[in-house]
């Protein structure tokens, strides 16, 4: 299947079309979801022969078309491939294949595998006891359940343990709502766990912190770099629709594009090139907002709408190596003598 392709067709026909109505209302369509499902869209990142290129375009199509859709539907790719790889077979045979059909809807949470852990686990009875916060989980409401990581306190060591936690029905969890600058539809919210019980069924696997982190290597990072490129795609069409299309915003989109797909595993490149993308989102989002004008002003226009969109993309989803990269490029030259 041509999954670009079929990406762009999905986000020309479905997505840019109530896009700005999705922005307005702070409110998902829950035929969007339904379409990613039918399409194939929660499971194509398991197809046979998948190129990380092809993987990369498809997804940044998706979020350039409506980034509150995509940013939640996106999360589900990193639920996918953490039960796809799950040491606990029983899980795995039960939801991978509700989960690539996206008849079972996921998000993810990693609060437990920072340097600086929120969310502990102890083992209880036939499960785990979750105390602390997850800060950040998108898409509460719109998902079934949560891969998330937790800090697994024992005896012996402490380990990081992925369990996934269903998103309903669990008792001693509450949500605060984050209103986000942009993409604020995605219901993204801080979970708090009181003493909440997770039956050990739901174990996807444990890893030690460093055993952990190798596993991930490189690839969520260079995945989550889909954020901004998506948001930079939609920003080079803009001018275009603008009558203001620019080839240099257009070779160096392309250019970016072409390097990231071929940067998959390589830390250093990842980190370089997502702060390459991030500001040129940004710059390409300030031409739309020049090239429209006073319009540009009014809150909701599109080019105000990329601008929130590329800002959100500065910080989303970023590690300290590629804040460093960006303050780097964003500190000005100094002025000539």
């Amino acid at each position: 299947m041509e999954w670009v392709l079929a990406a762009e067709t999905f986000a020309a026909e479905v997505l840019e079309p109530v896009a700005a109505e999705v922005d307005r209302t702070g409110r998902i369509p829950a035929t969007h979801f339904d379409a990613l499902a039918e399409r194939g869209f929660y499971g194509f990142a398991l197809s046979e022969g998948m190129r990380p290129d092809v993987l990369m375009e498809t997804a940044a199509t998706i979020i350039g078309g409506c980034l509150a859709t995509g940013f939640v539907w996106a999360q589900h790719l990193g639920a996918l491939r953490a039960v796809a790889f799950a040491d606990n077979a029983a899980l795995r045979e039960r939801y991978l294949e509700p989960m690539r059909a996206g008849k079972f809807r996921c998000g993810v949470s990693y609060a437990g595998a920072r340097s600086n852990p929120t969310l502990f686990a102890a083992p209880a009875g036939s499960g785990y006891v979750l105390t602390g916060t997850a800060p950040f989980v998108t898409g509460w409401g719109y998902v079934d359940a949560v891969a998330t990581s937790v800090r697994l306190r024992s005896e012996d060591a402490e380990s990081i343990a992925t369990l996934l936690v269903p998103a309903r029905d669990l008792d001693g969890v509450t949500a605060e709502p984050l209103p986000l600058i942009a993409a604020d539809a995605s219901a993204t919210v801080r979970l708090s766990f009181g003493e909440t019980f997770v039956e050990r069924a739901q174990l996807i696997g444990v890893k030690s912190a460093g055993e952990f982190t190798a596993s991930r290597g490189s690839l969520s990072g260079w995945v989550n770099g889909a954020l901004s490129l998506g948001v930079l795609s939609r920003c080079v069409r803009q001018l275009a629709e603008l009558g203001a299309e620019s080839a240099a915003h257009a070779a160096r989109y392309a250019h970016l594009r072409t390097r990231f797909a071929a940067a998959a595993g390589d830390n250093r490149a990842v980190h370089a090139l997502r702060a390459d993308i991030a500001r040129a989102a940004v710059e390409t989002a300030a031409a739309g907002v020049v090239a429209a004008g006073s319009p540009a002003t009014i809150a909701g226009s599109t080019p105000e709408r990329l601008m929130r969109q590329a800002t959100f993309a500065l910080v989303c989803t970023t590690r300290d190596p590629i804040k460093q990269a960006l303050l780097t490029r964003l500190d000005p030259a100094p002025s000539p003598d």
